[in-house]
């Protein structure tokens, strides 16, 4: 009866340890990862969570002076914590009904530049759009590996980044 006692002891003690031990190691992780990101210029707040074992970084952006420049900070800064591609990067914006309705209204020059290529066109077809629509800044920028869309009107700021080639669409058969 004894043995059973300290066997059973010792395998909570154990248990409480190891969750400790797992608490501590996202803990680890988490704080030193806000505080570098929060550290790169435009960051307004940064919230870093663990969530079916998949790292969420979500970062509030303020005014940037150049959102691919921004993104591929924050991306180097979470690779070099977390590993490339155990994360996920969400931005959130100021965005307001008004950049949301504008946002819509320049997705099919976005779209159209993925699709066949014409980064150049999609881009003066972006910033023709956003002066007709009022916005004080529309931008598409484009590198490697994403499109960046900004639009912004007074305080509210819209960011977008979205993979520079439009994955293929799966159909049913």
């Amino acid at each position: 009866m004894q043995i059973r006692w300290v066997a059973f002891t010792a395998a909570i003690t154990l248990g409480v340890l190891l969750l400790a031990s797992l608490f501590y190691q996202e803990q680890a992780k988490a704080a030193p990862l806000e505080r570098d990101l929060a550290a790169v210029p435009g960051v307004a707040a940064v919230q870093v969570e663990r969530d079916a074992g998949r790292w969420h970084v979500r970062v509030q952006l303020g005014a940037v002076d150049l959102l691919p420049a921004t993104y591929r900070e924050l991306r180097d800064r979470a690779d070099r914590r977390l590993g490339p591609d155990r994360y996920e990067l969400e931005l959130v914006d100021r965005r307001t009904p008004e950049l949301e309705e504008a946002f819509y209204q320049v997705s099919y020059f976005v779209e159209e530049g993925r699709t066949r290529g014409d980064y150049a066109e999609a881009a003066r077809q972006v910033e023709a759009a956003g002066r007709r629509l009022g916005l004080d800044r529309a931008r598409l920028y484009v590198d490697a590996e994403f499109v960046y869309l900004e639009l912004v009107r007074g305080d509210g700021v819209l960011y977008a980044v979205m993979p520079l080639r439009p994955q293929p669409e799966v159909t049913a058969r």
